[in-house]
């Protein structure tokens, strides 16, 4: 099945939006928007500047290939240290008030790991799936919740800003978590074979 054949609904809540994307080539991202979502460790300036610096960064190369048939999907998702606690409606104020450089396509606030994680997150991670509940750190509730269940993916998305790249007949072809910044000019992971931008430029031919 096509990845944009999966019901999802944008922010403004739009029905199956993600329909509308077929035949183009989408970087996949969930997102965090709340910049204080690292305090007290570190400081709200710093934590904002790492969060305008991706969202800066994906809308850089939505504008550089949007016109060939490419675009960046954000998915709002609070399940990173707790970054993205407000509802749609108040996100999409926030974006505009504290990220007025974006304009690429958010969807609706979901969940990518868990008993409640989004069917399209399902579909990007994979197929293959755990056969037993696997806890590495303990049996507490938040570890049970969204973590490492039976019958889940295998491939848990592990941090915000994990990107998959889609093909425009919707099949999931690259991934790259929240280390690949699409401006890299070199893989920042060991072993990927491109950057970001590297795989658009590609997919798009």
């Amino acid at each position: 099945m096509s990845i944009y054949d999966i019901e999802a609904t944008s922010i403004d809540g739009q029905k199956n939006y993600l329909s509308t994307f077929k035949g183009k080539l989408t970087l996949i991202v969930n997102v965090s928007t709340k910049a204080g979502g690292y305090e007290p460790k570190c400081s709200k300036v710093w934590s904002y500047s790492r969060t305008s610096r991706q969202l800066w960064q994906l809308q850089q190369v939505h504008d550089e290939f949007k016109d060939r048939g490419f675009s960046v999907l954000a998915f709002p998702n609070n399940q990173f240290a707790q970054m993205e606690p407000g509802t749609n409606e108040e996100i999409i104020p926030f974006v505009k008030e504290n990220y007025p450089f974006v304009t690429f396509p958010f969807f609706e606030k979901v969940d990518v790991n868990g008993k409640n994680e989004h069917p399209l997150f399902s579909a990007l991670k994979g197929n293959e799936k755990r056969n037993y509940s696997d806890f590495t750190a303990d049996q507490s509730d938040k570890a049970v919740e969204n973590q490492n269940l039976a019958g889940q993916a295998i491939a848990r998305i592990s941090h915000g800003y994990e990107k998959f790249l889609v093909s425009r007949d919707g099949v999931m072809v690259a991934r790259f978590n929240w280390q690949d910044m699409p401006l890299d000019e070199v893989p920042r992971v060991m072993g990927a074979g491109w950057t970001i931008r590297e795989a658009i430029d590609e997919m798009l031919g």
